[in-house]
């Protein structure tokens, strides 16, 4: 995984004339793959360079020569450059429009300074008595729980059964006796 990562940097590093970082650089130093990478990179910009007279002497119309660069940039008219207006296009203006008014409207609507008069006194201990009863807990909670405590229990005996089951089949087909015991059983 280092020696990935190294060789990203050494190559990174030689791609943006930078230098390699130091942690990098050590690691080439210990690793000989790293190292011999390291010197390779190094090496190829000047080897590619020193290739490149030699393959525009045999190509003499490529557009890799920079002397056709050159010449192809020099009869051009210089243009200004584009430079963006800040305009705002309808369709997002109207949707930003809508949200607004939607919002405010709904805003309007929640929230009416005065639109409802205040609870009177009775109409406060109502509410506080309503929301008693509401939050004590009702006679049918011991009912609701006996039921569920009882569809557990049917649960469980579903799954004793079947345990049963498997157990007995077990031993039909691997002719083994398994027996129960009456013992509480042993703790972990």
């Amino acid at each position: 995984m280092f020696c990935n990562l190294t060789r990203w940097l050494i190559s990174r590093a030689e791609d943006r004339g930078k230098k390699v970082p130091r942690f990098a650089e050590r690691h080439a130093a210990q690793c000989g793959a790293c190292r011999e990478y390291a010197r390779f990179t190094a090496s190829l910009s000047a080897r590619l360079s020193a290739e490149t007279s030699e393959f525009l002497a045999k190509a003499p119309d490529s557009p890799l020569d920079p002397a056709a660069w050159a010449a192809e940039g020099a009869g051009r008219a210089t243009r200004a450059p584009f430079r963006r207006r800040f305009v705002l296009h309808p369709f997002p203006a109207a949707a930003a429009v809508l949200v607004v008014a939607a919002s405010a409207l709904v805003l309007f609507l929640v929230v009416r300074p005065g639109s409802e008069p205040a609870l009177t006194s009775a109409e406060k201990q109502a509410v506080i008595a309503s929301l008693k009863s509401v939050a004590a807990a009702p006679a049918e909670f011991r009912g609701a729980v006996a039921e569920a405590e009882s569809s557990l229990a049917k649960e469980r005996l579903i799954l004793e059964n079947s345990v049963l089951s498997a157990v007995e089949y077990l031993q039909a087909r691997l002719n083994i006796r398994i027996e129960r015991t009456k013992e509480a059983p042993k703790s972990l």
